[in-house]
């Protein structure tokens, strides 16, 4: 049995076109540019590791970019996240594990994105071997300053 794309198929094609697999390259380019302005506000609530998450926002705006996002929102990001974090987070361990999870789901985007039909194989191969890894060494990272931090007691 044959598998057709959904994408495709709302639009009575067989096969989708182009402007379908842009779209969802922008979705993920669109979640780049949220985390990496998370790690920018993640930076004010980790003494000690704000150039390292910076450098951190800044790989992350690089992708969005290299995707195809220009980073118009980019300080209307930047204000909202640091607010929230502020307002809900307020401590160092909380903000780095919604760090965290902002990446988790960045991951979740890109696994998403391998699964659909509508890549070509060019772009299949440059997900699993460039921009899937790149994330989750990404992840990892953050995990380790977690680590390291609960290892030194910065959070007891």
């Amino acid at each position: 049995m044959k598998h057709l794309d959904p994408l495709a198929l709302r639009a009575g094609r067989s096969r989708p076109r182009a402007d379908a697999r842009s779209r969802m390259f922008a979705a993920v380019a669109a979640q780049e540019e949220l985390v990496a302005a998370a790690c920018a506000a993640t930076a004010h609530w980790v003494p000690g590791a704000e150039a390292e998450l910076h450098a951190l926002a800044a790989a992350h705006l690089s992708v969005a970019t290299a995707l195809g996002v220009k980073p118009r929102r980019w300080t209307k990001l930047f204000a909202a996240l640091r607010a929230t974090l502020a307002a809900a987070i307020g401590t160092e361990l909380g903000a780095l594990t919604w760090l965290r999870r902002q990446e988790q789901l960045l991951i979740d985007c890109y696994v998403a994105l391998e699964g659909s039909l509508a890549l070509g194989a060019d772009e299949r191969l440059k997900l699993r071997r460039e921009l899937v890894p790149a994330a989750f060494a990404r992840f990892a990272r953050v995990d380790r300053w977690i680590m390291l931090r609960e290892e030194q007691g910065a959070f007891a």
